[in-house]
C-alpha cells in the first residue's frame, strides 16, 4: 500500500523494516556519502559566490541592453534558487543516512535501487513513484 504522506521524509525505522539497509549503508553507501558530500561543497561554494549583476536602467542607455540584462538576472537566480533546492535534498538525503532511512523511497516505502541512487544520490522516490509524482504535479 503506498504511502501518502506529504512528507517527503522517509521512515526512521526503515532499517527495521528492511533488514539489508543496514549492511549496506555502511559498505555499499560509503561512495554515495562522499559524492553527497562532495556535492554540498561544491553547491554550498557556488550559492556563496552567486552574485548578480545589476540592471539598473542608468546603466543600460539601450532598452534592448537593459532587457537582456535582465533576463540574464532572472537566469542566474534561477540556477540559484535551483542549487539551493539540490542543497536541501542532499542535506536531508545525509541526515537519512545517519538514520539509516537513506534509499528508502519517501512515498511507497520500498528501497530505492542502488543504481538510481548511484545516478541520482539526492533521489527521495524510486522511478515508478517518481512518475507518479511529476504526473500529479504536471496536473496540478
Amino acid at each position: 500500500m503506498p504511502n501518502t504522506r506529504s512528507s517527503n521524509h522517509a521512515p526512521r525505522n526503515a532499517s527495521s523494516t528492511h533488514p539489508g539497509i543496514q549492511k549496506r549503508t555502511s559498505a555499499n553507501y560509503a561512495a554515495l556519502q562522499n559524492e553527497l558530500t562532495r556535492l554540498r561543497t561544491v553547491l554550498t561554494q557556488e550559492t556563496m559566490t552567486f552574485q548578480p549583476m545589476t540592471a539598473e536602467p542608468e546603466l543600460f542607455p539601450d532598452p534592448i541592453d537593459q532587457a537582456a540584462a535582465e533576463h540574464e538576472i532572472g537566469v542566474a537566480l534561477s540556477v540559484k534558487i535551483l542549487a539551493v533546492e539540490k542543497l536541501r535534498r542532499i542535506e536531508q538525503a545525509l541526515t537519512s543516512l545517519q538514520a539509516h532511512s537513506y534509499g528508502i523511497c519517501s512515498r511507497c516505502g520500498q528501497e530505492i535501487p542502488y543504481a538510481r541512487l548511484q545516478v541520482q544520490p539526492d533521489s527521495l522516490y524510486c522511478v515508478p513513484c517518481l512518475t507518479v509524482v511529476e504526473q500529479e504535479a504536471a496536473r496540478n
